[in-house]
């Protein structure tokens, strides 16, 4: 984990998940639900607040996702209250697009870099996967005939591509290793246009190795 921590020092916001932008529609808020890549301090809730005031308390998940809270900024600060002081770790700028988001939260030296995921973009659908690349080393994805490559520190989104019959395709992940392509996960994946996944490439601290985590979202 310490080495994680230490790649993560050095992201810098790499949303938002849409090229599309849409004017600010008139609505009764903006549903925000929080997911924890791994916690820091053990901090699984946070106060988000603006200059001018508290805008709620949101719970971090760190299995599958839960209910969130709706908030009507798009720039706040998040953090904990010790005593009475607050303590900062961490801001969050919501694309002026959308009104649902996954902040996706990975731990750092001195708080959480929160990621917004759009999950009510149109161009994340059922199937589709957000890839984060939470490793120093360059990755290569394989979902049936699609292929992405993510650079590290970095994410992409990927679509599947299989024959319209197929209710299972190949998933390969690889990484780059002295100019050679290592294989590090060959499963095969059931077809489901009803869900939509987060997945997270890491190195486990403990072997060394390259592993992933998946989150599922309801596609509607």
């Amino acid at each position: 984990m310490k080495q994680l921590l230490l790649c993560l020092l050095f992201l810098a916001p790499i949303f938002p998940l849409s090229a599309q932008e849409e004017k600010e529609k008139p609505g009764s808020g903006i549903l925000v639900r929080g997911f924890a890549f791994a916690l820091f301090e053990e901090t699984d809730k946070l106060e988000l607040r603006t200059p001018e005031r508290v805008v709620g308390e949101l719970e971090l998940a760190t299995g599958q996702l839960q209910g969130g809270i709706t908030v009507s900024a798009r720039q706040f600060a998040f953090g904990v209250v010790e005593g009475e002081e607050f303590r900062t770790l961490g801001t969050v700028a919501l694309p002026n697009s959308g009104k649902n988001f996954i902040l996706v939260f990975a731990p750092t030296a001195t708080g959480y870099h929160a990621f917004p995921v759009r999950a009510d973009d149109p161009e994340f659908r059922g199937n589709d996967k957000y890839i984060f690349n939470f490793t120093k080393r360059r990755l290569g994805i394989f979902l049936g005939t699609a292929r992405q490559a993510i650079a590290p520190l970095k994410n992409a989104k990927l679509r599947p591509e299989f024959p319209a019959d197929d209710t299972f395709y190949q998933a390969m992940f690889t990484y780059e290793e002295d100019g050679k392509i290592v294989p590090f996960n060959n499963t095969r994946w059931p077809v489901n246009g009803n869900v939509k996944s987060l997945i997270f490439v890491f190195e486990d601290p403990e072997s060394g190795k390259l592993a992933y985590r998946s989150v599922t979202e309801l596609a509607r």
